[in-house]
């Protein structure tokens, strides 16, 4: 658990995203060293737009008219039952206007970075469910704890197992053997990675972000979210608890999960206390986070409805 839950964080931790040199090497060796392409061009203007902000809706409009693909998702997801108010929107200026500054940047990012190192195993599904059920959850603490940092919140909570998707990608066979151990042993994912490649996805986030220029907040989010000495009240913190809430929730978990998550489960109540969240809350609070997800969920899955 946190062991320094209202702290400041010491040095060691300040520089705790920082990756070996042997480590990024060993890394590179296992995925290619031309693996990281640079981030797609929709999917870099949906970031920059995500962690602008001044960005106003003419700006969201031009991203999405670059993309065809991208525009299309836009209009149905804003003629959507969750967004649709009657009047169908045909345009993405009308599609933008109905779904909102702070709701787009969510469904924007989710929507252009669903497609990033893809792959036709199935665990790449539930992989990206889980990212899309930390981002909901962490959006909803955010909304609580530090609302300023909502829509960034949900993009960390996204991004925060970045280095799952290429590992599985570009080191399918043995990384399934990290998904079986975590199936059969209900043990953590960068522990049975740790085991298999000596290096786990935190690292492998690390790199990445730092190859694509993601801001020092997101990088602390990738890089650290396993650690349990964060501050609830900040992004690495909610993003770290949303991570433990969603796998003790087992949203977006397979069916082999189930000793994973309910070993997440019993640190629930834990987690929702350091969140300073009431007892007679935090019942409701689950039923939220659950109804978020499955009502949610398809605006932020992808084309393909991962």
């Amino acid at each position: 658990m946190w062991k320094k839950l209202l702290g400041k964080k010491d040095k060691a931790t300040e520089h705790s995203h920082e990756v070996p040199k042997g480590i990024v090497d060993a890394i590179l060796a296992t995925v290619g060293a031309r693996a990281i392409p640079p981030m797609p061009g929709a999917a870099q203007k949906a970031f920059q737009l995500a962690v602008d902000p001044n960005a106003e809706a003419r700006d969201f409009v031009e991203v999405i008219e670059s993309d065809e693909s991208l525009s299309a998702r836009i209009v149905r997801i804003a003629n959507s039952v969750y967004f649709d108010r009657g009047h169908g929107s045909k345009t993405i200026e009308q599609a933008v206007n109905v779904i909102g500054i702070n709701e787009l940047r969510c469904v924007l990012n989710a929507n252009a970075l669903s497609d990033l190192f893809p792959s036709r195993h199935p665990a790449r599904n539930q992989l990206w469910a889980h990212d899309i059920a930390t981002a909901l959850i962490a959006r909803q603490l955010a909304q609580r704890l530090l609302p300023g940092k909502a829509e960034m919140a949900f993009l960390g909570g996204l991004m925060h197992d970045i280095g799952k998707l290429l590992l599985l990608q570009r080191a399918e066979e043995r990384y399934v053997k990290v998904l079986q151990q975590v199936e059969r042993e209900g043990c953590l994912f960068h522990e049975a990675e740790v085991e298999q490649f000596v290096f786990d996805h935190t690292q492998v986030g690390s790199v990445i972000a730092r190859s694509w220029n993601f801001t020092p907040e997101l990088l602390e989010v990738i890089a650290t979210h396993h650690r349990r000495d964060l501050s609830p009240h900040g992004l690495a913190g909610i993003v770290s608890g949303a991570d433990v809430l969603s796998h003790g929730l087992a949203l977006g978990h397979g069916k082999g999960m189930s000793k994973l998550a309910q070993r997440m489960k019993e640190q629930v109540p834990q987690y929702l206390n350091a969140f300073g969240i009431p007892e007679h809350e935090q019942r409701g609070q689950l039923d939220l986070m659950i109804r978020n997800f499955d009502s949610e969920y398809n605006l932020y899955a992808g084309k393909d409805g991962r």
